[in-house]
């Protein structure tokens, strides 16, 4: 079987790398003080949203600060060595996979390739401005002027990466339609996200991320577009 010419031995591999996804995702809500100074939300999300250093400092207050520090200091570190190139490997392959199926869609898939990437890198330019914030907290202006557009970056090409996954997906003839559709749509919700309510980008991602994984398994054990 060549990699090169055949789709399911990409497929293959994406089902492969979507078990650590799955594995470091899950863990994220596990690690211990991720939610001291915040219980009653996201707190790595409300983290990654602040505005000003004083949002900062809401989220760290003196009784938690300490615990919460640490939990996020370790998230961060998780979602830089795992998570982030795990999520860039399955929807690289994903896309890979789709654009062998067919030709004509070459240049979506080689598009959705390029706004993964580019999600990537400022997913990672955004985890550097974090961990800055956390060694100086609250922060300064500056720093967080430079994380704003990282996170806006990052979640809506990773939304557009969806869409399109999700329209390649819709091409296809059966069951390929329904997840299509919950990928595009999962997608479009977290697009909707970034200026609705910044909740609908976890729900979205969700959504998109868990019919991209159970495509991926379902091709890799060779059901046909069709079945």
């Amino acid at each position: 079987m060549k990699l090169a010419s055949d789709p399911r031995a990409l497929w293959r591999l994406a089902a492969v790398a979507a078990l650590p996804l799955l594995g470091i995702a899950l863990s994220f809500g596990r690690i211990e003080g991720i939610a001291a100074c915040n219980s009653s939300g996201d707190a790595i999300l409300a983290f990654e949203m602040v505005r000003h250093p004083a949002e900062v400092a809401a989220q760290f207050m003196p009784g938690c600060r300490d615990q919460a520090v640490a939990a996020q200091t370790k998230g961060l570190w998780l979602d830089i060595l795992g998570f982030v190139p795990v999520y860039s490997a399955l929807l690289i392959l994903t896309l890979g996979a789709l654009m062998r199926e067919s030709a004509q869609v070459r240049r979506l898939a080689l598009a959705g390739i390029a706004a993964v990437v580019v999600a990537a890198l400022a997913d990672q330019w955004e985890n550097s401005r974090l961990l800055a914030i956390l060694a100086t907290l609250p922060g300064d202006q500056a720093t967080i002027d430079q994380l704003i557009p990282a996170v806006r970056t990052k979640f809506g090409l990773l939304g557009l990466a969806e869409v399109l996954i999700g329209a390649l997906h819709l091409r296809q003839p059966g069951w390929r339609k329904l997840a299509g559709a919950a990928i595009a749509g999962g997608g479009l919700l977290s697009l909707a996200g970034l200026a609705i309510n910044h909740e609908l980008l976890m729900l979205g991602g969700t959504v998109a991320f868990v019919a991209i994984i159970l495509a991926a398994w379902v091709l890799a054990l060779g059901r046909q577009a069709g079945a």
